[in-house]
């Protein structure tokens, strides 16, 4: 491969996927998960993860929401930053500063909301974009892709591993967990009245959750083509909506990480003029 050669495609469509992950970063702090949000009592839960221990024992998490300042200052550092990268997506000095800053809101807001319903997509994105030489990059964005791609296919193979598929009414015990908070609110609507249907119709949310379980498993295609990498990323797209009306899981903070399929096969054909 001839690194004389440009392998990468243009800013453009880079441009799209990073504004896509300013307005969830946005988002973020509009639905009340910002640093200035999680202020007061805190509760941090470490995992059984390294990782945590390590951020954690540097008490950076701890700093940050302890100075409201300092949560105002990290977060509208994020939005300039995601600006300036925006305009120059290959500038990897700002794509290092937004990974590690997003990294530390991921750390951050699952310890400190103790489970892990945030997808991690925000932080993964920028993987591609760490490197400077563009043979890197190239190949740092193939890594990407096929984590990504396992990400879905894997919680597929968990669901048939752990058996769930044998259980007919567990899913529907899920829902009537997740909905609890909107039952005691006196919160109703749309959504709230399909999932007491569906608690009542164990059936018919049985066929849900096998449809859900078929979504993710075609994301296997992914490993043997490109082809239908714009397909697979519209299924995932789908089970994300599916999944936030019935079950109440936003995909805030996966979608510009879903949207790396959109572009895949112009970057390989772009890598394969040079080849």
């Amino acid at each position: 491969m001839n690194p004389t050669h440009s392998i990468w495609i243009n800013k453009q469509p880079l441009r799209i996927l990073f504004t896509i992950l300013l307005a969830e970063w946005l988002m973020f702090l509009i639905s009340g998960v910002g640093y200035n949000n999680l202020q007061g009592d805190r509760f941090f839960f470490f995992f059984v993860d390294p990782v945590y221990w390590i951020v954690f024992g540097l008490k950076i998490p701890q700093t940050i929401l302890a100075h409201s300042w300092l949560g105002i200052l990290v977060s509208g550092s994020t939005i300039l930053l995601l600006l300036a990268f925006i305009v120059n997506p290959y500038n990897n000095k700002l794509a290092i500063a937004l990974c590690i800053l997003m990294f530390v809101f991921y750390i951050t807001l699952t310890g400190y909301l103790t489970h892990r319903n945030f997808q991690a997509g925000f932080c993964w994105i920028f993987v591609p974009f760490l490197f400077k030489k563009e043979i890197n990059r190239y190949l740092a964005f193939e890594a990407t892709r096929y984590f990504l791609l396992f990400f879905y296919v894997s919680a597929a193979f968990l669901k048939i591993y752990d058996g769930a598929l044998q259980h007919t009414g567990l899913f529907s015990q899920y829902l009537q967990n997740q909905f609890t908070p909107y039952y005691l609110e006196m919160n109703t609507g749309i959504r709230t009245s399909l999932n007491h249907y569906l608690v009542n119709h164990p059936s018919t949310t049985y066929l849900f959750y096998i449809i859900s379980v078929v979504l993710e498993s075609i994301v296997l295609v992914g490993f043997f083509t490109k082809k239908f990498d714009r397909w697979l990323a519209l299924v995932i797209l789908l089970f994300h909506l599916t999944n936030w009306f019935i079950m109440d899981i936003a995909p805030i903070g996966q979608l510009a990480f879903i949207g790396i399929l959109f572009i895949s096969r112009q970057i390989r054909k772009t890598s394969a003029e040079h080849v």
